[in-house]
């Protein structure tokens, strides 16, 4: 008898998040914001929002959800170390190469440790520096911390991708034969074949003595 997948657990088992994920997820929605926000205001919260830093946060943002949101764990994972690795070493080397000056964005007081990476147009301050690290802390942290959890949800979906795969394959099997053969095996049928050839050669053969 074919298998039959139940389809509500099918959909739970596909869309169970892990942890890494629901935090690309939660870093993506707020990259977005202050991408959005920064265009308004680019001074907002002590950091310099320039066009380009505003375009950094949503492509970041951006790359944040579809990481978070993919059906594929690994993706978030990936995203929480190389983003966190980027962002830690930009906000280490903000401290240790940035240099007192004016920022050229946003009329903004001057800044004991500005690094202008693109002068007036894409330059990074105290306040950038210190949320570029703490960014890179909460995905470093989360990927390490919840290592063993995503590589137990990457062995479970694979394990639901085989049990569907072989459901499938019972299913299409069972539907090329009749209801009533599709319960006995190759070699009964063969030999119930061989049985009623057999009877019939006998019959004729006691018709034709009488």
């Amino acid at each position: 008898m074919a298998t039959v997948m139940n389809p509500q657990r099918s959909h739970h088992l596909a869309t169970t998040r892990t942890v890494t994920q629901k935090v690309c997820i939660g870093m993506g929605i707020l990259f977005v914001v202050v991408g959005l926000a920064g265009i308004v205001m680019p001074g907002l919260l002590g950091m310099h929002l320039s066009l380009a830093h505003n375009f950094i946060h949503l492509a970041s943002g951006a790359l944040a959800l579809w990481s978070g949101y993919s059906d594929y764990p690994r993706k978030a994972y990936n995203f929480c170390i190389g983003f966190g690795a980027v962002y830690g070493l930009l906000g280490v080397s903000g401290f240790i190469f940035g240099e007192p000056g004016y920022p050229g964005v946003g009329h903004m007081e001057a800044d004991e440790n500005l690094l202008r990476i693109i002068p007036n147009s894409l330059e990074f301050g105290t306040a950038d520096h210190s949320v570029h690290i703490l960014i890179s802390a909460v995905f470093l942290i989360t990927a390490f911390a919840f290592r063993k959890r995503h590589a137990e949800a990457g062995i479970n979906k694979d394990r639901f991708k085989d049990v569907s795969n072989f459901s499938i394959r019972n299913s299409s099997r069972s539907t090329e034969l009749p209801n009533s053969e599709s319960r006995l095996p190759d070699v009964e049928l063969g030999r119930s074949d061989v049985n009623r050839s057999s009877d019939r050669q006998r019959r004729s053969d006691f018709e034709r003595r009488i």
